[in-house]
């Protein structure tokens, strides 16, 4: 049934699951990579999961950390890995989403938008109304993002998937607790962390990572894979990671063999009503850190 992809129940759980699809991922690979995902959300929707995460940047590979700006402009690297609203990528996810009935988290996408560019997680959700993704961008930029235009995300949001409730990092973004405390207060049981090849050190992430889950109580979730050049040679792996509130690590998968990991979801919380006074506070200096803004959303929905 599984056709190549080997299933790994990793936790104890009931009939609502989440699962990471830890797979190969061909760099400047997009026909190939996009049916990999195809196959394995429609085994997904098989296996009764309702929520998937994704490699990191698995329509073209992980460009940002292999790109060399003297074979590929900054407005090349734009128009050929850019993912733009009308875009196969969007097309094809929203199409399988809502087909298989499955949330699938797509993370580390270099996202264009108008003359903007952005490192994006992408949502794609069957409880969205108009079918579009929702989009979290990326606030604290690396250097290389910096030099290659990126624009800084500006909106903080909570994922609400039924009773489920997510909040997404990019890379050194786990290394600021005040977002894993604003994420508590906005309702976030679960976090997921996109990690790319430009992560350093995924040891000291993983022992930050379970310190903050731990004082802030909120699951933790990196979804791994290894990126392949086109003859299947292995380039890069990031392994697949999840740690318990507890701060205790449940999952810690680091095979090059495609894998299905099934976990079991963190029941959502209530927004933190009863310290408005933090609350406020530590919004206030996020604004500052970042010119942040607030989504507030319907059920399906940032918010």
């Amino acid at each position: 049934m599984n056709s190549g992809f080997e299933i790994i129940n990793a936790e104890e759980s009931g009939h609502s699951r989440v699962a990471i699809a830890h797979i190969p991922v061909v760099l400047d690979g997009l026909n190939i990579n996009i049916e990999k995902a195809r196959r394995i959300v429609f085994y997904a929707n098989e296996l009764n999961i309702r929520t998937i995460l994704l490699p990191y940047s698995l329509p073209y590979g992980p460009v940002l950390s292999f790109y060399n700006p003297s074979k590929l402009s900054k407005q090349g690297l734009k128009k050929r890995f850019g993912v733009s609203k009308t875009h196969l990528v969007q097309k094809v996810f929203k199409f399988v989403s809502n087909t298989y009935g499955v949330n699938i988290f797509l993370p580390g996408i270099v996202e264009v938008s108008g003359r903007a560019m952005y490192h994006s997680t992408f949502l794609y959700t069957p409880l969205a109304e108009d079918g579009n993704p929702f989009p979290q961008r990326k606030m604290f930029l690396s250097p290389i993002e910096e030099r290659l235009g990126f624009t800084h995300g500006r909106s903080l949001s909570v994922f609400n998937l039924g009773n489920f409730s997510y909040g997404v990092l990019h890379d050194e973004e786990i290394l600021i607790p005040e977002l894993f405390r604003a994420y508590k207060l906005l309702g976030a049981s679960t976090l997921i962390l996109s990690a790319s090849p430009l992560l350093q050190n995924m040891e000291k992430t993983i022992e930050i990572a379970k310190s903050l889950s731990y004082i802030f109580s909120q699951k933790l979730i990196i979804p791994g894979g290894f990126v392949t050049d086109e003859e299947g040679k292995t380039k890069h792996m990031t392994p697949s990671i999840v740690v318990s509130k507890e701060g205790e690590i449940l999952v810690k998968y680091e095979q090059e063999t495609p894998s299905l990991i099934i976990v079991g979801e963190e029941p959502g919380r209530a927004r933190d009503e009863a310290s408005e006074y933090v609350k406020a506070k530590l919004f206030s200096y996020l604004r500052d850190l970042f010119k942040l803004e607030l989504n507030n959303g319907r059920e399906g929905s940032p918010g």
